[in-house]
């Protein structure tokens, strides 16, 4: 078995950047990548933080593209 990378949640929200509150809120409501709770500590498998990166990335579309260069359609 690999053993995984864990990080503590502020790694996790300086790789996303964005506040550690927004991870609490994200647990409570069940979005985000997943975690564990080891002994009471949270923490993050890195292969799980990447997966969701990955699972968010979108293509741009014709409208985003239209709206930003040439104002709204």
């Amino acid at each position: 078995m690999k053993v995984p990378k864990l990080l503590r949640p502020g790694e996790v929200a300086e790789m996303l950047s964005i506040p550690a509150a927004t991870l609490r809120y994200w647990r409570c409501v069940g979005v985000g990548p997943n975690w564990v709770k080891l002994e009471g500590t949270i923490r993050y498998d890195l292969s799980d933080v990447l997966r969701y990166i990955e699972e968010s990335r979108r293509s741009p579309s014709v409208r985003a593209h239209v709206e930003e260069h040439d104002g709204a359609l």
